[in-house]
């Protein structure tokens, strides 16, 4: 991504905030690899990519954070459950996902507000490593399936 502007977390906070300055910059054509201030555990930072045409900024995790996933076992070719869980995340934003990349597109004006949404999808997605919504899926996933015949069950076998 050498063709790519990077800037800094300084700058990430400038757009977070609706900058004029940071949001003109995207009114013209640009590219820009943006650094933030988080970190996907153990792997180095999460930067973001803003892609402008001038009228329309697509902003992207550059495949990072699929990779990042498959790192930590949790392909979501493989893994339904993960799978699920990561675009029903994604269309909650408003994001796409193609490419290998999770985006979302917006005029410039508003960056400001996507930034704050992406991101923060980004690091609920990065959470997942630690299985808390996968196995709280798994949980809804056994409730909507009808009554468990778990031989824990310990209540009395009915109808008989």
């Amino acid at each position: 991504m050498s063709d790519f502007l990077t800037l800094s977390s300084n700058d990430y906070a400038a757009l977070l905030a609706g900058s004029e300055r940071a949001i003109g910059v995207l009114r013209e054509e640009a590219r820009i690899a943006l650094k933030t201030p988080f970190k996907y555990p153990g792997r180095g930072e999460l930067t973001l990519f803003l892609t402008s045409n001038g009228a329309r900024v697509r902003v992207s995790e550059g495949g990072q954070l699929i990779r990042f996933l498959e790192a930590q076992g949790m392909d979501l070719s493989v893994d339904e459950v993960i799978s699920r869980t990561v675009f029903n995340a994604i269309k909650q934003t408003g994001a796409r996902m193609g490419q290998g990349q999770i985006y979302l597109e917006v005029d410039a004006e508003g960056v400001p507000q996507a930034l704050g949404t992406f991101t923060q999808a980004l690091l609920e997605i990065v959470g997942l490593r630690h299985c808390k919504y996968k196995d709280a899926l798994v949980q809804l996933n056994r409730a909507n399936a009808g009554p468990s015949h778990d031989s824990r069950d310990s209540s009395p076998p009915t109808g008989l």
